[in-house]
């Protein structure tokens, strides 16, 4: 069988004018929900040996973050599976009254009583509802920086999945739930947790910028991680993914070498950030307006995300090119919104590149 041709994370989007309302969802549009076919697709390339596609989850884990990239190959030689952030695990007590032990999280919307539900536990929902089980392996688990909303849930997944390297941008907390992590990490044995900028992406060197092949021809560049950053955010882990010159920026917010067809918003889309400065970067004048898009992965909290970042965006990509996780949010609090906007991705072997709103009743 041919290799897949990949063009990553493009697909066509209708332009229009600045809305910061919610794009609609319709069958003519092309903002839509997922058919049962291509859940059950999803579903059931995730056990397969020989990969023939390229996907992307940006799972709804409320207010934080965390991405499955699950790449094209063969597993075990050259297919990876990457999970980028894993959303919160929201504890209050101090690490020390529990005893070295975390237990209060990973609660899934399945689990829940009364809509409490915990960002790690709708991101566990969803690995596990598509076929991801306690003997999977993630080649590489991404802390972008020390925000609880993005490495909260990090040691539940280790906990719950084999991971064969855990990165960060190497900036120290004392927060619970990065102890838990560090712990978790221990118990392991032969897991570690490694500064992005040292180890764990770069395989060779270019110019100022360090690339791995991640799955078949499938390349990711670290474009920063600085752990000597002013702030937690400036020193976050910003990767670029790009298969055949199409490229994929994961919430990038500064830097060089930014042009990209997909720009998933940093920082949650808040106030004051995917500048224009940025947004020229990426989206530069003159390149196709038909493939861009951009990701906003946010959850019941106040201004986020920002009329204004959305209306920045919106001008870039166009009303059906912006996709978000806090779709059907109004209403909710932040316990109850988790679980019910996930963004599903897809590249076929014929390059056939499709997009569309995972929805719990889309079976």
């Amino acid at each position: 069988m041919p290799r897949p041709a990949i063009a990553l994370l493009a697909l066509a989007s209708l332009s229009g004018c600045p809305d910061t309302t919610n794009p609609p969802l319709s069958p003519r549009s092309a903002t839509r929900i997922c058919t049962a076919d291509e859940v059950a697709d999803f579903r059931n390339e995730s056990q397969a040996f020989e990969r023939t596609d390229l996907w992307v989850a940006f799972i709804d884990v409320g207010q934080g973050d965390a991405t499955w990239i699950r790449t094209p190959g063969t597993v075990g030689v050259d297919a990876k599976d990457i999970l980028i952030d894993a959303g919160d695990c929201r504890i209050d007590k101090p690490y020390a009254a529990l005893g070295g032990q975390v237990s209060e999280c990973g609660i899934g919307v399945s689990q829940a009583a009364a809509g409490q539900v915990d960002g790690v536990g709708a991101l566990i929902d969803f690995l596990s509802t598509n076929g991801w089980t306690e003997g999977n392996r993630f080649d590489y688990l991404v802390l972008t920086h020390p925000d609880k909303d993005h490495y909260g849930g990090a040691w539940r997944i280790v906990q719950e999945y084999i991971v064969d390297a855990v990165i960060d941008p190497g900036v120290p907390t004392d927060a619970v739930t990065y102890q838990a992590l560090r712990r978790a990490i221990d118990v392991e044995g032969s897991l570690d947790l490694r500064p992005a900028a040292q180890t764990g992406i770069d395989l060779r060197a270019s110019g100022d910028l360090r690339t791995r092949l991640w799955g078949f021809d499938t390349v990711a560049t670290l474009l920063s991680a600085n752990p000597s950053a002013d702030k937690d955010n400036n020193a976050s882990v910003v990767i670029m993914v790009e298969y055949r010159g199409v490229k994929l920026a994961l919430a990038a917010e500064h830097g060089t070498n930014l042009r990209a067809n997909v720009l998933k918003a940093g920082h949650h889309g808040g106030v004051g950030t995917n500048t224009d400065p940025l947004l020229d970067a990426v989206f530069p004048a003159g390149t196709n307006s038909v493939r861009r898009f951009a990701i906003i992965s946010s959850g019941r909290r106040e201004n986020l995300p920002a009329d204004e970042t959305v209306e920045r965006l919106t001008e870039r990509v166009g009303t059906f090119g912006l996709y978000r996780t806090d779709r059907k949010d109004a209403g909710k609090d932040r316990d109850s919104a988790p679980g019910d906007d996930h963004i599903l991705m897809r590249v076929t072997a014929e390059g056939e590149l499709t997009v569309c709103y995972v929805f719990p009743d889309a079976e």
